[in-house]
């Protein structure tokens, strides 16, 4: 064997002896122990070899923490905490970014659940120059797999100003986020993933959106995700205010749009005036298609 070749052998087997990077997954928490047992389950199944679980708890009264401290007694990678009563989900998300070790750090709520090949997937799909990666999502209703609609290779500002084409969990590099203290906005009342993702786009450039659909939402529960009128609407302007002066005319009347579909809100003649002229017949069917699927 010549000395190439073998110098090619040792790198081979150096490369192969490397520990993969640590990936952190949190997962936040709030009297749910049922679908919190599904969520645990979906990251310990994982194919990825190297994975770090993160439970940061609410304030649970129910049987939450005898179950997590069971879990640890069986998993040395499960790290638990806990506030004595209830922050918010966003004070939760943020406790645990930043007490997690991982290079790269990904979300989970605690009612939906990953498929087993979704880290390793990002994993080996990261590249430094994107902001964060984010996959294609199914939406379980208790009798079909609904895909989620797919909008391209790239999120730019220009279209995470738009609406939500994200999702509601990215992949991303832990301590380049801390150190630019881009985190999750704990006086939004709602629209607080959104204004994360939008925040990271801001801050370091356009998303990567891979289209593997490797997360699974679950709205076949009694308990469902924010639906607060009053609350969509706080968190609406509070996102306005803070992005307004990036934002082009046509970036709000999109937002605005987006605002009056998730509020369920009558739509006013004025913003069907302005879609018209500015073009935004997307906007519009989107709205009329929202209104006949009551």
């Amino acid at each position: 064997m010549t000395m190439d070749a073998t110098r090619l052998e040792d790198d081979k087997h150096n490369h192969s002896c490397l520990k993969p990077p640590l990936v952190s997954v949190y997962i936040t928490t709030k009297n749910r122990v049922t679908m919190l047992k599904r969520a645990v389950h979906s990251v310990l199944e994982q194919t990825y070899p190297n994975v770090e679980i993160i439970i940061s708890d609410d304030g649970s009264t129910d049987e939450t923490q005898h179950q997590v401290n069971q879990w640890s007694e069986q998993y040395t990678n499960i790290v638990y905490i806990r506030s004595s009563s209830s922050k918010g989900a966003c004070h939760a998300r943020n406790s645990a970014i930043r007490v997690a070790k991982g290079r790269f750090i990904t979300g989970l709520d605690d009612d939906d659940r990953f498929t087993p090949e979704r880290l390793q997937i990002f994993v080996d799909a990261y590249e430094p120059q994107y902001s964060f990666i984010c996959s294609q999502a199914y939406n379980y209703t208790g009798t079909k797999y609904v895909p989620s609609r797919y909008y391209g290779k790239t999120i730019t500002q220009a279209q995470i100003f738009r609406r939500n084409c994200v999702g509601n969990q990215v992949f991303f590099e832990r301590q380049k986020a801390l150190e630019a203290d881009v985190l999750f906005d704990e006086s939004f009342p709602a629209w607080q993933d959104f204004e994360f993702f939008t925040h990271l786009i801001v801050k370091f450039g356009a998303a990567k959106r891979i289209h593997s659909r490797t997360y699974i939402m679950h709205t076949d529960h009694e308990k469902e995700r924010i639906t607060n009128p009053k609350r969509i609407k706080q968190g609406y302007r509070k996102y306005l205010a803070k992005y307004k002066t990036l934002m082009s005319t046509s970036h709000r009347l999109s937002l605005l749009v987006n605002f009056i579909v998730l509020s369920n809100r009558p739509l006013p003649k004025r913003v069907i005036t302005m879609c018209v002229l500015n073009g935004h017949f997307y906007d519009l069917f989107k709205i009329f298609k929202r209104r006949m699927a009551r």
